[in-house]
């Protein structure tokens, strides 16, 4: 994820100023409960109102659902640059904040009066962190979470390490129309381009188009139930296969 915004030195950095924080401790075994996963893509505006708990939150979905009377259960993020902190500013005390250790230190200061636990990010190939994390966490080699480009499919790893296996996802549009999220956000915004999945044509960047792949390849490999909710080029895509099948 966010491959080249920075090298490993500077994530084990960031990393090692978050360590003494409690760990998240992955679940012995699924639980057969449901779980909203809620996004911030554009489609979230339309479907909110439909999403039930446990309520776990990702991005700007956080002060979006706040703005609307909704207390997340969790929030989740991973991103290490400063301006993702900026965009939680309503942090809640019912929330529980799930933050991946290479966050920015600005996220943890603003949520120190609150639930926060930690987890270890690694990429499938990023032995050298892995190496890292041995040698000056080693209690933390238990949370070692990868999977996925985007927080949203973080989230999904993070949300298994939480004992769950069905998701209904909210805002996981991976495209856009006038807005590329459900509000304002801070980031840098990537190169549109446009991509067809069946009869449809869709407005994404290739990040988005990346994030869609992973989903395709986790929907036909692991043993979980997903329901979508909305309408996006990721929603497209679960259609689809879900035809093919």
């Amino acid at each position: 994820m966010l491959k080249g915004v920075m090298t490993n030195a500077q994530r084990h950095e960031q990393m090692e100023k978050s360590i003494h924080l409690p760990l998240l401790k992955k679940r012995d075994k699924f639980n057969d409960r449901w779980v909203s996963i809620v996004c911030y893509g554009p489609s979230l505006k339309d479907t909110w109102k439909h999403i039930k708990r446990p309520i776990i939150t990702v991005s700007g979905a956080h002060d979006f659902l706040v703005d609307k009377g909704i207390t997340p259960d969790w929030h989740i993020d991973c991103d290490p640059r400063e301006h993702k902190a900026r965009m939680l500013k309503k942090p809640q005390k019912a929330t529980k904040y799930l933050l991946a250790s290479v966050c920015h230190p600005t996220y943890f200061e603003a949520l120190k009066r609150h639930q926060v636990k930690i987890w270890h990010l690694v990429n499938g190939d990023d032995f050298e962190t892995v190496a890292w994390v041995a040698d000056k966490h080693p209690e933390g080699m238990e949370s070692l979470i990868g999977g996925g480009s985007s927080v949203g499919m973080r989230a999904m790893n993070v949300s298994a390490a939480l004992g769950y296996r069905k998701f209904h996802i909210f805002g996981m549009d991976n495209s856009f129309t006038e807005s590329r999220h459900a509000g304002e956000h801070l980031g840098k915004e990537q190169e549109k381009i446009l991509v067809q999945a069946g009869e449809r044509t869709f407005q994404t960047t290739k990040q988005m188009v990346q994030a869609a792949i992973e989903m395709e390849k986790f929907l036909e490999t692991q043993d979980a139930e997903v329901i979508f909710h909305g309408d996006g080029l990721m929603q497209e895509t679960a259609k689809i296969l879900k035809q093919r099948n």
